[in-house]
């Protein structure tokens, strides 16, 4: 690629994402609160604390925060923005990482747009959570790993890698897999160098030892850390019957969320089946009959689990983002609410999921160690997030997407890659992408205005308004209670929020035991109908 090629990506993801006004969105989305709380009082007091509900590592991300902060002041619309120019330099360097595969041009550029208008990408990229950070530093550090294992003599690539790996570890604890897969690789070809082992490890054990003393003689325990990070693992794998059980669901529905996450990549192969298992210039076959068991293995699991999305909480039947308000079903939602669209969606999933793990057994049959090193992060970084009590779909990001993205890329070295098939599959991706986001951000506006019109009337902190709207008015200032009485151990995740005293809330459907207070209109792509939000309290009773 050209100098100035390799950055068209990411430019066309900045400017897409600049359609829908980002920074003009000042209020958070799902678990933004939990880290713009610790940021906000870092920017604001110069004290470091970390929200009792987040359960990564996130200090490397709450210092950018504040930093940002500090620099344009604080805000979520702010926030957004930074996060926005990370997801960007994360394509940039998804897409070197790509080049040193030496695919074709449009391969390469296919699959950067891929993930600039994926639907996963756009709602984490829009939001402050730890994903983006994490992917930016995690896929640097493949990047430099990768350098390294093309060119064994390349020390500083080596030494740059383990800082990015340092730098995912301080953000999210997953990271500690990427040193373990490079030693694994080196292992592979044979008996490593101390000296190499040194420099993969000193600067992620640095950071892992650093953060833990840091986090024990420093600051002190958080909620997520005495019950979530260790407790709820430990109480998730004790059960090895419904832990293997639990996992094997995880698998089938992350491959099957994958195929439909990465389909413009796989519609390239949609005429090339036979291809795969013919043999191929590159000199790598996939087995014969082996992608019409996958099929009939895909369908099966579908057949017994219905249809998509199967992981929370990015998908949904009401649209893209997290669902936070009551009501639904009442959403005008659009082709997300359509049976026949999942119906739709699942099947070419499925048949996505099945090109991508023919091009991924090509890719391992045919690569080198630098591509295997890839395909061991990515699923040492799956086996690391399938031992936690919660799955969710954004855990896909780091873990299959990179993989099968270098894997489809890398297969159309020797098998041809239909470039109509995937432009199109692109440009309807990116349409959806657009709606989902669009409307996302649209309602969720509403009802942060529907509950400042009624501040006169009700306080914000007694309104239920979605969890994330409650926990960012409520969140600390119930904690510091419930830690004054009990032990952290002792209390119940929702446990902060059964202690609202609630006088009204807002949903997408009317109750007719409630009375309305108030209502909030907005405009959504996916329906030619407004949304309409509504504000309800109890009926006053004849005493009062």
């Amino acid at each position: 690629m050209t100098k100035y090629e390799k950055y068209a990506a990411a430019a066309a993801f900045l400017l897409f994402s600049a359609t829908l006004a980002p920074w003009s969105f000042d209020f958070p989305l799902n678990d933004d609160w939990a880290y713009a709380l610790p940021v906000r009082a870092l920017a604001e007091t110069g004290r470091l604390a970390l929200s009792d509900w987040g359960s990564s590592t996130q200090l490397l991300h709450v210092l950018l925060g504040a930093l940002w902060a500090k620099l344009f002041g604080f805000s979520f619309g702010a926030l957004r923005v930074l996060n926005l120019l990370l997801a960007a330099g994360a394509i940039v360097m998804f897409v070197k990482l790509l080049e040193e595969f030496e695919a074709g041009r449009f391969e390469k550029l296919a699959a950067g747009l891929t993930l600039a208008f994926c639907p996963l990408y756009l709602v984490l990229a829009n939001s402050f959570m730890t994903d983006v950070h994490y992917f930016f530093w995690m896929i640097s550090a493949l990047y430099f790993y990768v350098r390294r294992l093309k060119d064994p003599a390349d020390g500083t690539a080596l030494f740059l890698a383990g800082l990015c790996a340092a730098a995912a570890y301080l953000t999210r604890q997953l990271a500690v897999a990427l040193p373990l897969a490079f030693t694994a690789s080196l292992l592979l070809k044979g008996r490593p160098k101390a000296r190499d082992l040194a420099l993969a490890w000193a600067a992620p054990a640095a950071a892992v030892l650093g953060y833990a003393l840091w986090f024990k003689l420093a600051h002190g325990p958080t909620w997520a850390s005495e019950n979530y990070v260790a407790a709820s693992t430990l109480a998730h794998v004790a059960k090895p019957l419904a832990f293997a059980n639990d996992s094997l669901y995880r698998l089938f529905a992350s491959m099957a969320e994958t195929g439909l996450l990465l389909l413009p990549l796989a519609a390239g192969y949609v005429f090339s089946l036979r291809k795969f298992t013919s043999g191929n210039p590159e000199g790598g076959r996939v087995t014969r009959g082996a992608p019409w068991l996958a099929l009939a293995v895909m369908a099966g699991f579908a057949l017994l689990n219905g249809t998509l999305p199967y992981l929370e909480n990015t998908l949904s039947v009401s649209g893209l983002g997290a669902r936070t308000l009551a009501g639904a079903a009442m959403k005008p939602s659009g082709l997300f609410a359509s049976t026949f669209f999942w119906t739709a969606a699942t099947a070419a999933a499925a048949g996505a999921a099945v090109l991508l793990m023919c091009a991924s057994g090509l890719a391992l049959r045919s690569g080198g160690p630098a591509l295997r090193f890839v395909f061991l992060a990515s699923f040492a970084q799956l086996a690391v997030s399938l031992l936690g009590a919660k799955y969710f779909d954004r855990y896909l990001l780091p873990t299959l997407i990179p993989w099968f993205a270098v894997a489809a890329v890398f297969a159309a070295r020797g098998i041809k890659f239909h470039r109509p098939a995937a432009g199109l599959a692109l440009a309807l991706y990116a349409l959806l992408g657009w709606a989902g986001m669009k409307d996302y951000l649209a309602w969720n506006r509403a009802k942060w205005e529907l509950a400042g019109r009624s501040t006169a009337a009700l306080p914000k902190e007694v309104i239920s308004n979605g969890f994330d709207f409650d926990a960012w008015h409520n969140y600390e200032r119930n904690m510091a209670y419930l830690r004054g009485l009990k032990p952290l151990k002792q209390i119940n995740e929702w446990e902060w929020q059964g202690i609202i005293k609630y006088k009204a809330k807002i949903t997408f459907a009317q109750d007719p035991r409630l009375t309305v207070l108030d209502t909030a209109e907005y405009s959504t792509p996916l329906s030619s109908r407004k949304g309409i939000l509504y504000l309800m309290a109890p009926r006053p009773t004849a005493r009062q």
